[in-house]
């Protein structure tokens, strides 16, 4: 197997090797996901699943660990923007508890 950053497997794993990591919140074209999915299963790329408000996270097995800090990160963040929507002002900080022990635990 060549080495890791060629051009083996398209831009957008390029892009992820270099970046780091790459969060996927929404739908991915096929050509793109089958690039990826090839890319992990060859073990050049990682990824972190999708798990409730956790994102999608794909990743440069070197950055593992910041790859998951970054997905807990946008989970809160969503977390945050749903309690602001369904909590008073007041009942702002319980419903955010019961949020992130709810996806936390």
């Amino acid at each position: 197997m060549s080495s890791m950053y060629t051009a083996e497997f398209g831009p957008n794993v390029e892009q992820i090797l270099c970046q780091g990591s790459r969060v996927i919140r929404g739908k991915v074209p096929s050509q793109v996901r089958a690039e990826l999915r090839a890319a992990v299963k060859a073990n050049v790329l990682g990824r972190l699943p999708k798990d409730g408000l956790k994102p999608e996270v794909f990743f440069n097995p070197n950055n593992k660990m910041s790859a998951v800090e970054r997905q807990k990160r946008e989970a809160e963040y969503s977390i945050s923007c749903i309690a602001k929507v369904m909590a008073r002002p007041e009942d702002y900080s319980l419903a955010r508890q019961a949020l992130e022990d709810k996806h936390f635990g």
